[in-house]
């Protein structure tokens, strides 16, 4: 950082020093657990999903919250449901998706297409447990992966 902008706050979880990402005896950040993920999803649809009561505007908001829910700078590149879980989206080599509008409406459009949630469990389920952890299609279309916030 030059002087300038020494005091301005980094939009990354490895240099923004109010998000620690744990890392494992290589370095490497911690990755979320099948459920933490499951979970996260869960709590976003829940809190959320109240919304769909109003007609068409109730759709709009939730679908515009779940496509946009990683990359929201308001929430530090969290949704609702990964913030209360303690885990986070981030791209391969680990940068925020805070902001990050490319990437984070590519790894949440198959949420928002009927059936694909769906798809998507059944991908999380078949993957756990390879290295890297469990990634949807989602993760794999925007080379994201979700790894735990600390």
């Amino acid at each position: 950082m030059n002087e300038e902008n020494a005091n301005d706050v980094p939009s990354t979880p490895s240099e923004d020093p109010t998000v620690a990402t744990p890392t494992d005896v290589a370095g490497d950040a911690v990755t979320a657990s099948l459920g933490q993920r499951i979970g996260a999803a869960f709590l976003d649809c829940l809190i959320v999903g109240p919304v769909l009561i109003i007609p068409f505007l109730g759709t709009l908001i939730y679908i515009a919250y779940m496509l946009m829910r990683d990359c929201l700078p308001f929430l530090n590149g969290q949704s609702i449901g990964k913030k209360i879980l303690k885990i986070r989206a981030v791209t391969e080599s680990g940068q925020s998706l805070s902001g990050n509008w490319s990437e984070g409406l590519l790894r949440n459009v198959p949420m928002v297409i009927p059936v694909m949630p769906l798809v998507e469990l059944i991908v999380l389920i078949v993957d756990n447990g390879k290295p890297g952890g469990p990634r949807r299609l989602g993760d794999q279309w925007a080379k994201t992966k979700v790894v735990k916030a600390g």
